[in-house]
């Protein structure tokens, strides 16, 4: 019994580190540096990022230099947001964009005309294969605890 209950921590605790790696993994910052002074970053704010696979609600933040006059966000080449300054914070959810290959560029434009420009190759996901995804993690992390466990607990009633 003692070699089963060794056998289930060390299990369990597979699967919590397992579940700490994919937590991480999908928290992590993607940032960006174009030209050495125009830069920007994708933070998650809802939803999952696992490399450059996004789906959900992410905020984009982006400085440059001083002289930077405006910031504009591009998707695929379509303006989807800008901004006066030399920074931004713009929050955007990726179910309001086609899911597929996507090109973010912040361009910025200086008060001579100049333009400082950084990108990012991203694949967004549709609705419906994010949850997909998601009840697909849930399911096997379920059937994974019920065949370890399910033994053990079906021997504790019997005595």
């Amino acid at each position: 019994m003692s070699c089963d209950i060794s056998s289930g921590r060390r299990t369990a605790g597979i699967l919590g580190l397992l579940i700490l790696v994919l937590g991480l993994v999908s928290g992590m910052t993607a940032h960006v540096a174009g030209q050495d002074t125009l830069t920007f970053t994708l933070d998650r704010t809802f939803g999952m990022a696992l490399g450059n696979t996004l789906s959900g609600t992410f905020t984009l933040r982006g400085s440059g230099p001083d002289d930077i006059v405006s910031l504009t966000v591009y998707f695929n080449g379509e303006e989807v947001h800008s901004v006066t300054g030399n920074t931004i914070s713009w929050q955007f959810n990726t179910g309001n964009y086609a899911p597929g290959s996507t090109n973010i560029t912040l361009l910025g434009l200086d008060a001579l005309g100049g333009t400082y420009q950084a990108s990012r190759q991203v694949v967004i996901l549709g609705e419906m294969t994010s949850n997909f995804i998601f009840i697909g993690i849930i399911a096997v992390v379920a059937v994974l605890a019920f065949v370890k466990y399910a033994p053990i607990l079906k021997r504790r009633r019997k005595q």
